[in-house]
């Protein structure tokens, strides 16, 4: 294993509009998600995590509070997920060689799972990692620093997805066994179905 550093951004900047509360203070196993998937992402190696909130980042912090993280607080996180995408990656060190993008909705997401991405990114000298079930594209996703700045150039409500398409040929999919691995949270019905699981 390669001792360059790949570090981990963890978007957690929203409202969670669609659920009607945070999902980020959502109860998983006794601690919040925004703290599940910070310690999901420092358990598999990742350095530095960086952590970008923005609604409610007070209670984000105390959330946090001891855990191992770098916050970056997102003013402009209104303006949807690529402004916190920017952030995370302006905070993260000129020795970080890539980064895997984490969302904090993803509660079933493994620390190995994460290692599986590192692994074939060492591995198969792409690029870009993607997690997958079937064959369908999922985050996290692995990106090397060679993309970060097509990256800084994607506006609005997105996230890495318009830089995997325009690359295919950069891509390497690491495919889960269970669908429940990679779903994320947006409605209260995927809370009771990942629960449930």
């Amino acid at each position: 294993m390669s001792d360059e550093r790949i570090a981990g951004v963890l978007l957690a900047a929203g409202e969670s509009k669609r659920l009607g509360q945070p999902k980020q203070l959502l109860r998983w196993h006794g601690r919040a998600l925004i703290e599940h998937a910070a310690q999901a992402a420092l358990d598999a190696g990742l350095d530095p995590v960086v952590v970008v909130i923005g609604s409610r980042a007070d209670d984000m912090r105390a959330a946090l509070r001891s855990t191992a993280v770098t916050l970056v607080e997102n003013p402009r996180w209104l303006e949807g997920m690529s402004t916190s995408l920017q952030a995370g990656l302006s905070a993260l060190p000129a020795g970080a060689v890539a980064a895997i993008l984490l969302l904090v909705d993803q509660p079933r997401v493994s620390a190995n799972h994460l290692r599986a991405l590192i692994a074939a990114y060492h591995a198969s000298g792409r690029p870009i990692i993607v997690s997958a079930f079937k064959g369908r594209r999922a985050s996290p996703t692995l990106f090397d620093r060679s993309l970060f700045d097509q990256l800084m150039q994607i506006s609005g409500d997105a996230g890495g997805r318009s830089v995997i398409q325009a690359n295919p040929d950069l891509v390497e999919m690491i495919e889960v066994e269970n669908e429940l691995a990679l779903i994320d949270i947006d409605t209260l019905e995927d809370w009771q179905r990942i629960n449930s699981g």
